[in-house]
């Protein structure tokens, strides 16, 4: 997930006039019904703001905050409370008496409990650092899927502007080969060439009207391909406004590769993305060891009950009772006295049980690893796995990145100097063209020269189109490494 192959890395082409864009609504002019005008910059931000690879690292991002904010609460303390009914019916213990009581009893006890935790080796600390890492890691996830999209949107914006080119200079071809038709229409009339002449540029200009079928199909396609990255239900035609972009020059580029790279670390998500799992696996090191350290604890409980087995005393009035005898000269005197009578009244009142039945608890508690079937061991050993792969994952991100500068790099300068040839082959082929196009008009030469020609004049203005776009996003991409502002 974390993983892009060039040019799928190379993402901050993504930003391209991102300063002048302030809302699709605004700037997407809509004209002629259904064709909307598109400028690059909101052509990148359409397709950020629709794009479903972008939500879906959005709502990992906003996972990953969750879970960083839970670490900071875990330092809290913790309360609860517990509130228990309970009836028994037929013969059960009474609550108060611990003794046998044929009545059905209502029984109800209430409970608070809290915790905090007073010390556990550093894992709740290390465990806020690791979330902290784990955000910021999905924070760079972000922005490289956002600059990857918007990579992707550049490229095929070029792509459309190289076919639309490409596919101007085969209508021109076209237009050429009917004016040479209409010429030698004249001079076949005339019998001053052959009939088969005109046939042959008929021949020929079949075959470039089907080369600008092809390049039409070409074009199509890439507005496709646009067009499914805009995702866009409101927007199904639309025209791209042309871009200036600069001539090639293998001179022009006045950094090195090892200066391209110097900045590039500095400046690439997924580097920075991998060197924040690099230091949150650290502290799930740190975490792990932990677990081999006492926990301390501070704990405290209030609890109280209430139930309609206790009943109030109440006083039924006095009662004589015989408390023994006294023998007087052999005869037996009882001993009596007063004493009240008591009797079981109402129901203790709810809150006076509760009053009266309250039980306060504090407690330190201290718990001391000693032996866990080394599961601590294990634990830190996989932690300290983990943080080798991680920086593993650091190396290869940093690898790729060097690999794609030196490979852009290369095709930037190749691209350059092919387009530089390029230039010259056009000119050279166009003087020369010239010069065959008078002579055939004259009948001095025949088709198949004039046609080698005009084919190899043809593939030399394409492929200087080709190499010229491809010099524009080689210079680009180098631009994007190292965070440049990447406008034309």
């Amino acid at each position: 997930m974390h993983r892009r192959s060039f040019p799928t890395i190379v993402c901050l082409f993504a930003l391209l006039f991102a300063m002048t864009f302030t809302s699709y609504g605004q700037t997407a002019i809509q004209s002629n019904g259904s064709i909307v005008k598109l400028k690059l910059n909101q052509a990148v931000d359409i397709a950020l703001q629709h794009n479903l690879n972008v939500k879906s690292y959005q709502v990992s991002l906003q996972n990953a905050e969750l879970q960083y904010q839970q670490a900071k609460y875990n330092q809290l303390p913790s309360l609860s409370g517990n509130i228990n009914q309970a009836a028994s019916f037929g013969r059960s213990i009474n609550p108060y008496t611990n003794g046998y009581d044929s009545r059905n009893i209502n029984y109800n006890n209430l409970g608070l409990n809290a915790n905090v935790l007073l010390f556990n080796g550093g894992q709740l600390k290390n465990n806020i650092l690791q979330s902290e890492f784990t955000l910021k890691a999905n924070q760079e996830d972000l922005q490289a899927i956002r600059e990857n999209i918007s990579l992707q949107v550049v490229l095929s914006y070029l792509s459309i502007l190289n076919a639309e080119d490409q596919l101007a200079i085969a209508k021109s071809q076209t237009e050429i080969s009917k004016l040479q038709i209409e010429r030698t229409q004249k001079l076949v009339n005339a019998g001053s060439v052959p009939i088969s002449t005109l046939l042959d540029l008929k021949a020929q200009l079949a075959n470039e009207e089907s080369n600008v079928v092809s390049f039409q199909s070409t074009l199509d396609i890439n507005k496709l391909t646009l067009l499914q990255l805009l995702n866009d239900s409101a927007i199904s035609q639309f025209e791209l406004e042309r871009i200036q972009v600069p001539v090639p020059n293998s001179a022009s580029y006045e950094l090195s590769i090892a200066e391209i790279y110097a900045k590039a670390v500095d400046a690439q998500p997924l580097v920075r993305a991998a060197d924040f799992r690099v230091q949150g696996a650290a502290k799930s090191v740190d975490v792990a060891k932990a677990f081999r350290l006492p926990t301390l604890s501070l704990s405290g409980s209030w609890s109280a009950n209430q139930s309609n087995a206790l009943k109030s005393v109440q006083i039924l009035g006095t009662q004589e009772v015989t408390l023994g005898n006294v023998n007087v000269g052999g005869t037996n005197y009882p001993i009596t006295t007063t004493q009240p009578k008591y009797g079981e009244g109402n129901t203790v009142g709810y809150f006076d049980q509760l009053n009266n039945t309250q039980n306060k608890v504090v407690s330190l508690n201290l718990s001391i690893p000693i032996f866990t079937k080394y599961q601590n061991r294990t634990r830190v050993s996989q932690a300290n796995l983990q943080k080798l792969n991680a920086e593993i994952e650091a190396n290869k991100a940093r690898l790729n990145l060097r690999q794609n500068i030196e490979q852009a790099y290369v095709n930037m300068l190749n691209a350059a100097k092919k387009y530089e040839a390029g230039m010259t082959q056009v000119s050279a082929l166009e003087e020369s063209f010239r010069a065959s196009e008078s002579k055939f008009s004259a009948g001095t030469i025949d088709f198949v020269s004039y046609n080698l020609q005009k084919t190899n004049l043809d593939k030399a203005r394409l492929a200087l189109v080709q190499s010229k776009y491809d010099y524009v996003f080689r210079t680009k991409i180098l631009d994007y490494y190292q965070g440049k502002n990447l406008t034309f």
